[in-house]
């Protein structure tokens, strides 16, 4: 079996464009297929024919939340075999896993590329890059605190994107520096004990905790900057800083080199174990929202091949 791209049919992009899977499949021809499903449980058995299936390269084509869904049904579906190389269309509100990865085509663009060599019977040149097993799923981007409070506020209108992020942004500092009222719902902080690699930290009260195996968390803000020192482990950062502590900086977070030590404790690790004193905890995997009773794990998982698209 040779390609097979999945598309979520909710995606932004694609809710504008509703021709696009068929697109899709125009320019695979006799090279593959596209697939559509509809619920979670329709994407769990279409990962599990995949699996028996065993095709050459898997697309998917949606944003961060897209991703991590198929992901998740895929290695459930295919165990302790490897996944065949996964391509990136990007199609989401956030992408920051391709752009992360440095995947900058256009999905058309590179589905022509894969098709092309499907026919030359060329194997496509890939990178590789170990995703996360946070609790049962499966994820590059693990965060909750400030990143979980932003993004609840965030989705909490139907119409978001980027002038909505840089608005919560501006507004969060603005009422910080005044009135806090609307602040305080973004910057409440997270309160409990966190071990990395069994070593417990010293702060309980933390701004904001993330672990992620790519460095980008949207904006083009690079604040996992230690996502891309180790192959073997996955980036850690404990925000303990006051909230306008955190606008110095924000040049540096820009550019790659990430929040001050003197504000956040990173490190690399392979495994993080958080015991929260709330009974509840707002997480977040890739961009969507999770609640969580008791404690939380976040584990190395498995090492993904992700196509490298040809320049030009």
């Amino acid at each position: 079996m040779p390609i097979v791209v999945f598309v979520n049919r909710e995606a932004r992009a694609n809710r504008r464009d509703p021709d696009r899977a068929r697109r899709f499949a125009s320019i695979l021809g006799e090279t593959g297929h596209v697939l559509a499903p509809a619920s979670s449980d329709a994407l769990a058995a279409e990962a599990r024919q995949v699996a028996q299936d065993q095709p050459s390269i898997i697309g998917v084509h949606g944003g961060d939340g897209t991703l991590h869904w198929t992901v998740t049904a895929l290695v459930r579906a295919y165990g302790e075999r490897p996944l065949p190389p996964l391509a990136l269309l990007p199609g989401g509100t956030m992408n920051v896993v391709a752009s992360s990865l440095g995947i900058l085509v256009q999905p058309e663009a590179l589905l022509a590329q894969l098709a092309a060599s499907e026919r030359a019977v060329r194997p496509p040149s890939v990178l590789v890059r170990r995703c996360m097993k946070v609790q049962d799923e499966y994820g590059f981007v693990f965060g909750t605190g400030l990143i979980t409070n932003f993004l609840e506020e965030y989705y909490a209108v139907g119409d978001y994107g980027t002038r909505r992020a840089i608005w919560i942004l501006l507004r969060s500092v603005l009422s910080e520096a005044t009135t806090r009222r609307y602040a305080k719902r973004i910057f409440r902080r997270f309160h409990g004990r966190v071990f990395v690699d069994g070593q417990i930290l010293p702060w309980t009260a933390l701004l904001g905790l993330g672990a992620a195996t790519v460095s980008e968390i949207g904006l083009g803000f690079k604040l996992n900057h230690r996502a891309d020192d180790h192959p073997g482990r996955f980036s850690v950062l404990a925000i303990h800083s006051s909230p306008l502590g955190l606008t110095w900086d924000l040049p540096a977070v820009r550019q790659g080199r990430g929040i001050s030590p003197r504000r956040a404790w990173s490190a690399l690790a392979t495994r993080l174990v958080i015991e929260p004193d709330e009974p509840e905890t707002v997480y977040t995997v890739d961009g969507d929202l999770y609640r969580a009773h008791g404690n939380l794990s976040v584990e190395l998982g498995p090492a993904l091949s992700f196509v490298r698209p040809r320049s030009g």
